[in-house]
């Protein structure tokens, strides 16, 4: 079968080789299918892909702000997917319109309550094994956190003021793995009801995740107290801390690192070919 994947190149040369794109590119040609990405930023974005040329042809571009990405609404021989990967941010109806307006086949969600329709896949975010992976570097801070402050800034200062939380703000790319491997709890707070890319992360640097509870980790595997800690509250938050820091957690966190093994983009593709 041959595909395209269709998304930006990414901003930040650091962060590059870490788009889903080529993410998701490596998996389908480990499955020995052709694969090619294309968009804006890419070497090749000059020359317009002969669509009918591919089988599968998947927009993963969440936020083409500038009208790049072509409308597909006339391509008719190949399948064509849609990947909602921030619909808890900009809304699902965003992405509703861009489905029908380019008549697209399947809507894939990375988040499960968005998933409310009969063209409608859940595709969860993933662990890309390739490039996150546990470092042989010490643990140099109880509790950290690697990312941006979007809707977080008051727990992360109170957190940083008062358990002396490490803060990586930014910290992209090869860097954020590193960060994410010195750090023997991640802490994180998913921005509304997603399962957002920290969680993969933070599990495939076989670090111990610390999260907000949310009833699709379950689905997944993450299991309370056994391969991670998840909070409900503000109490139950400190509880946890308190005891990450007073007790010996490794045997969870590897088992979060086994979980991550089933959470890979590998296993998503292999899921999206048997389902599709």
């Amino acid at each position: 079968m041959k595909i395209l994947l269709i998304q930006e190149n990414g901003r930040h040369d650091a962060n590059r080789r870490y788009r889903e794109c080529f993410a998701l590119q490596s998996c389908f040609l480990k499955l020995e299918h052709e694969c090619d990405v294309w968009g804006l930023g890419h070497e090749n974005y000059q020359v317009t892909p002969d669509w009918d040329s591919y089988d599968w042809i998947i927009n993963l571009e969440n936020y083409d702000e500038t009208g790049w990405v072509p409308s597909l609404s006339n391509v008719k021989k190949p399948k064509k997917f849609l990947l909602s990967i921030d619909a808890h941010c900009r809304g699902e109806g965003v992405f509703e319109n861009t489905f029908r307006e380019g008549n697209y086949d399947v809507l894939l969600h990375a988040t499960k309550d968005y998933v409310k329709q009969d063209h409608h896949l859940w595709f969860p975010n993933a662990v890309n094994d390739e490039l996150i992976k546990p470092l042989d570097i010490e643990k140099e801070y109880d509790l950290g956190f690697c990312g941006n402050y979007v809707n977080r800034k008051p727990v992360l200062e109170f957190l940083e003021r008062e358990h002396n939380l490490h803060l990586d703000i930014f910290v992209i790319g090869d860097a954020m793995v590193e960060a994410i491997n010195k750090y023997k709890c991640h802490f994180n707070l998913n921005i509304s009801n997603d399962i957002n890319f920290r969680s993969f992360e933070t599990i495939g640097c076989g670090t111990l995740l610390l999260t907000n509870y949310n009833p699709q980790y379950e689905e997944l595997g993450f299991i309370d107290g056994e391969n991670c800690f998840m909070y409900s509250d503000p109490n139950s938050l400190i509880e946890k801390i308190n005891y990450i820091k007073n007790n010996d957690t490794n045997e969870i966190a590897k088992n979060g690192y086994e979980l991550s093994t089933k959470n890979t983009y590998l296993e998503r593709v292999k899921m999206l070919l048997d389902t599709a």
